[in-house]
């Protein structure tokens, strides 16, 4: 057996050298250990104290990061042993973590990708994820007379049936795609062998006539903006009157292996502009690009401004990056014996698993989103939860060979589209060259486009950039109805050329951001006019309805 295949991801060689450069100069570790050392004393001198009974308790060590939930059951605070465990923890998951960053002489990608796998191993070894440490299993054990085990065990025999071994995020069972999530009502206007084009019918009398057109990322299925009316952005802009387009991708199989970012911007967003332009009956068409969908639109607008700057008016962007330079922790799946391992398999199948996407995306929020679910399932024998977020989150898509092998190489390895090193039909893709209105939106805590990586677009378009960042992660920053009244977001109208000084003069507002998008579009949509009374046009009538036939397919 070669060595890539015992080590497929490159961790053996790359921790090898952290160790060594430990080795060679043990100054940084000797003093690691030595405050760990000062650390544990601390912390046995705090339990006694505690377990004494003295009035007021002493100061903790160590607390937890302020969105770890896995210590929210009262006993890890209140009760002396299960805190001494819980400080004990992170105390050494600090010091493996800080040994690492602190070896000399390594350089920083080879530091991140250590750490980042050194902390994939200390968030398994977590007390929470063990039955007898955990206070909320025990807790469950004597309530239940060990019922939560014989329900853990049949959760995990059902995950190797049903879930490839996979703690199951969801129950599938509680929904369906166009009965209860994807339920906003319109028609399939368009189709080819990469997208169907859908024209939601409008639910007001008059509507901007400008359409508008969304990009989503073809990682997921297009309904994470439509799961339920009551979160749906889609419901919220056609309710607001804007005649709204949304690209549902295919679900590629190895028939289309060769698909890359030629294929899908010319099949892909291009075709979906349009053919709503021609429905609509106007010259050009507003866009939305969420994620990659956002990356592949700045590809459309660079190509565009060289040979139809009037197809497309005003951009919006949610969680796109266009320049991969600190595309944030993904990067650290991207060793060259990883990408080696994706070109195999890829080689083999014709496409990359929506599974294996899928399985990177959560080890970037492990604890949430495998070991949270284990102890869930496996420890206190509780159901998967039917939750519309998750159920999305586990639909999961492929991707064509060549696209992500496209999409690895020329953005996250070669950072090619902001440096101008990719082109289309002959012409170079040049984002300068980008004049347009564009309203570009991030969250602060998204794990998946940084935002400070998606603020460099501000300084890279040509065109009146806005920036608003919203609270939380990937999605729940972008999926943030008004109705719901929760989180906040970040606004300045000044765009400075680093993102913190940007924050730092930024205003912090309530509640959701989808207002302010609202009165930014809604300007740029034209005049009121009287809605179509019936979706599609002669050369392109309705095929079927909402959510259509591609979202259907299974991985």
């Amino acid at each position: 057996m070669s060595d890539d295949e015992l080590d497929p991801l490159g961790l053996g060689s790359a921790a090898l050298g952290v160790w060594q450069a430990m080795a060679t100069t043990p100054v940084a570790l000797l003093q690691t250990q030595s405050s760990l050392a000062e650390a544990w004393l601390a912390l046995a001198l705090r339990t006694v104290a505690t377990s004494a009974g003295v009035s007021e308790k002493p100061a903790p060590v160590i607390a937890p990061a302020p969105n770890d939930s896995r210590w929210k059951h009262p006993a890890w605070n209140d009760n002396p042993t299960f805190d001494a465990i819980k400080q004990g923890y992170l105390l050494a998951t600090r010091a493996v973590l800080e040994s690492i960053e602190q070896a000399p002489g390594v350089d920083p990608e080879t530091k991140s990708r250590v750490k980042f796998f050194a902390k994939q191993f200390c968030d398994a070894m977590s007390p929470t994820n063990f039955a007898f440490l955990n206070p909320a299993v025990i807790e469950e054990t004597l309530r239940s007379g060990s019922g939560n085990f014989t329900r853990g065990v049949e959760n995990y025999l059902a995950d190797l049936r049903d879930n490839d071994g996979r703690p199951a995020l969801v129950d599938k069972s509680a929904f369906e795609i166009g009965k209860n999530v994807a339920t906003s009502k319109g028609e399939v206007v368009f189709r080819n062998e990469l997208i169907e084009l859908i024209q939601y019918r409008p639910s007001t009398e008059t509507v901007y006539q400008r359409p508008l057109v969304i990009v989503p990322p073809w990682i997921n299925k297009f309904y994470i903006l439509d799961l339920q009316p009551a979160n749906s952005f889609i419901k919220y802009a056609v309710d607001s009157g804007i005649s709204t387009f949304v690209v549902s991708w295919r679900n590629p199989d190895a028939s289309l292996a060769h698909f890359g970012f030629e294929e899908y911007l010319e099949l892909g967003s291009l075709a979906a502009v349009r053919a709503a332009r021609e429905i609509a009956g106007t010259s050009d068409v507003n866009q939305i690009g969420y994620c990659i969908g956002g990356t592949l639109t700045a590809m459309e607008l660079a190509y565009l401004s060289k040979t139809e700057p009037g197809l497309v008016n005003a951009v919006t962007f949610f969680a796109a990056l266009i320049d991969f330079a600190d595309a944030g922790e993904i990067k650290n799946f991207l060793g060259p014996e990883m990408l080696a391992l994706i070109e195999k398999k890829m080689s083999d199948e014709g496409f990359l698993p929506g599974s294996d996407m899928a399985d990177t995306f959560n080890m970037l929020r492990a604890n949430d989103l495998i070991w949270n679910v284990a102890v869930n399932r496996y420890l206190l024998g509780k159901d998967a939860p039917a939750f519309d977020l998750l159920y999305w989150n586990a639909d999961a898509t492929r991707m064509p060979a060549t696209l992500h092998r496209n999409y690895l190489n020329d953005m996250y390895v070669r950072n090619a589209l902001v440096a101008g090193g990719l082109s289309h039909k002959g012409v170079t893709l040049d984002l300068g060259a980008v004049k347009n209105d564009v309203f570009s939106v991030a969250s602060i805590d998204d794990h998946i486009a940084p935002w400070r990586s998606v603020y460099k677009m501000t300084q890279v378009f040509s065109g009146d950039v806005t920036f608003r960042l919203g609270h939380s992660g990937h999605i729940a920053g972008i999926i943030n109805a008004p109705g719901a009244g929760k989180g906040n977001f970040w606004e300045n109208d000044v765009n400075v050329p680093s993102a913190d000084d940007w924050f730092a003069a930024a205003r912090k507002q309530p509640g959701s951001w989808w207002p302010t998008w609202l009165a930014w579009i809604s300007a740029r949509s034209g005049p009121r006019v009287p809605a179509p009374g019936q979706p599609g046009s002669p050369a392109h009538p309705a095929l079927e309805p909402a959510p259509g036939s591609y979202v259907l397919a299974k991985s």
